[in-house]
């Protein structure tokens, strides 16, 4: 597999969390007093609200998944989900669900070409695009701006793992106990004849569980590998179900089909509408499942 690489170096700065309650990704510019106060940190964050959409953010260390992905079009300096500071030549995306930073695996479907990047925001357009890129990502993976990708997306489980355990606010901070005070063990003999006596042992103190010293979050090398183009066809996926009762009832409001799958050893039966012939027929028949109430449908590639 051939290997084609672009050196380039970018200094990070870190960024402070967005409010919950509103659109993870900010998508202003920020003057430089804002950025002075910014702060590098782990983030799932909220539900928020797309155009007609509710997306439900959550940490999945074993993620994968496929839907369509286009440019940024985010310019200047703005402060992304998880602190950092959006920089366009950077090898970084921003994912409509997955905890951040995470990083995964890109492969653009339609040409074979596969990207690593990190994620650290989330998309700002309200069309249904999964992945939103840098223009220097974007552009290793065969994208300009104003067009789109169909993509395959797979999650680097250990290395993820490793950002989320080292960062504030990731898991190991919330592990975090207080450490055991220093007590006197008091002795008493049981039948009384024995006069009360201190014991100056002390208790055993458990070990601090601290998170590691926060330090600049790793520069990916800006370069692409060139693997085999799989195509794949645009699906609609409405839902998921373990009851065939409830899945026969979206499938008829969606005039879509069953699709059973296991996961675990348990079946799951997934919901899809499809194939489209293009992105823009599967947008218009996606936007009209959301407006008939379907909220958590979505566009996919099999």
């Amino acid at each position: 597999m051939a290997v084609y690489a672009v050196n380039y170096s970018v200094i990070k700065i870190s960024g402070f969390l967005c409010a919950a309650f509103l659109l993870s990704s900010c998508n202003k510019n920020v003057d430089d007093a804002a950025l002075k106060t910014a702060k590098l940190h782990y983030e799932v964050g909220q539900p928020y609200q797309l155009g007609n959409r509710w997306i439900y953010p959550e940490e999945n260390f074993a993620y994968k998944g496929t839907g369509i992905a286009v440019v940024s079009s985010k310019s200047g300096k703005q402060i992304t989900a998880d602190g950092e500071i959006y920089d366009a030549q950077s090898m970084t995306g921003a994912h409509q669900t997955l905890q951040l930073p995470a990083i995964v695996q890109v492969r653009n479907m339609d040409n074979g070409r596969e990207i690593t990047i990190r994620l650290n925001d989330r998309p700002a357009s309200t069309t249904d695009r999964i992945l939103e890129l840098t223009p220097k990502a974007a552009s290793l993976l065969g994208l300009v701006k104003g067009s789109v990708a169909k993509v395959e997306i797979i999650e680097d489980e250990k290395r993820s793992q490793d950002l989320a355990f080292k960062l504030p606010n990731g898991p190991q901070t919330q592990m975090q106990v207080s450490t055991a005070p220093l007590e006197t063990i008091k002795v008493e003999s049981l039948d009384g004849t024995q006069p009360l006596k201190s014991d100056t042992r002390h208790l055993e103190q458990p070990q601090e569980n601290n998170v590691q010293a926060l330090t600049p979050l790793e520069e990916l090398p800006a370069q692409y590998r060139q693997g085999a183009a799989t195509n794949g066809q645009l699906w609609i996926d409405g839902g998921s179900f373990t009851s065939s009762v409830y899945a026969n009832r979206l499938a008829a409001r969606m005039g879509g089909r069953l699709v059973n799958t296991y996961t675990g050893g348990r079946r799951v039966i997934r919901v899809r509408s499809g194939p489209y012939s293009s992105v823009e027929q599967a947008d218009q028949n996606l936007d009209s499942l959301l407006k008939s109430g379907i909220k958590g449908a979505k566009i996919i590639v099999e």
